[in-house]
């Protein structure tokens, strides 16, 4: 199952990826309708990370959980506190939505502390939709893990999918737990999340190269 969360894992965050590259793009006017492209190209680059604070004020306003680094939510889940599937849901898209325009516009912060809310969110949600698919086989081949063990080896997934470091994860998310029987499950999930998460990151760029090979182009540059 944790191999499983890996691959899992691995999607949501080359996912984010290619959403954050795509804000980029749609901020610095290259990506969208050509209304879009001259009115953002015209707005001055200093104006740009206001409007991307007032969208992820917005955000905040109805999801107030994905504020900030979304710590509190996160010692929700691992404070073994069940979550309905449908918000964990929620508040993943909201957080990986918020996540990416805060990144595309230019506004000061991060993504370690947003990648380890992500995976939280994703270990949980995985734990709830196999836990219900137990309940409803009546049966179960063998004794699922708790929410927590979930919610931490998703974190490990998806920052080691994100940043390419498994072992780093994995010895990161071992220094909140101190318990050596996560370190398999950690080291597994992390590092089929890193392979999986470059497949889905070279999908995503294929297909927008083949679409817009100059915008692409330019943005691969001002990464680089």
């Amino acid at each position: 199952m944790y191999l499983l969360l890996g691959v899992v894992s691995g999607v949501v965050a080359g996912s984010f990826t290619a959403l954050a590259q795509t804000s980029k793009g749609f901020f610095d006017g290259t990506i969208g309708p050509p209304i879009v492209k001259d009115t953002m190209s015209a707005i001055p680059q200093y104006a740009k990370p206001a409007i991307g604070g007032l969208l992820c004020g917005l955000i905040g306003l109805v999801f107030p959980q994905v504020l900030f680094f979304g710590y509190e939510t996160l010692n929700t889940l691992l404070a073994r506190t069940t979550m309905p599937t449908d918000m964990i849901v929620v508040l993943l898209a909201a957080k990986t939505i918020a996540t990416a325009i805060s990144a595309g516009s230019g506004l000061v912060g991060g993504t370690f502390a947003p990648s380890l809310f992500l995976g939280g969110m994703t270990g949980a949600a995985f734990h709830n939709v196999v836990e219900s698919m137990f309940i409803a086989s009546h049966e179960s081949p063998f004794e699922l893990a708790d929410i927590q063990a979930y919610a931490l080896v998703g974190s490990a997934g998806v920052l080691s999918a994100l940043f390419r470091a498994p072992l780093t994860a994995s010895l990161l998310i071992f220094e909140l737990t101190r318990d050596y029987d996560v370190m398999l499950p950690l080291l597994a999930s992390a590092g089929v999340g890193s392979v999986v998460g470059d497949i889905v990151e070279k999908a995503f760029e294929e297909e927008r190269r083949d679409r817009d090979a100059v915008s692409w182009g330019d943005l691969a540059d001002d990464e680089s």
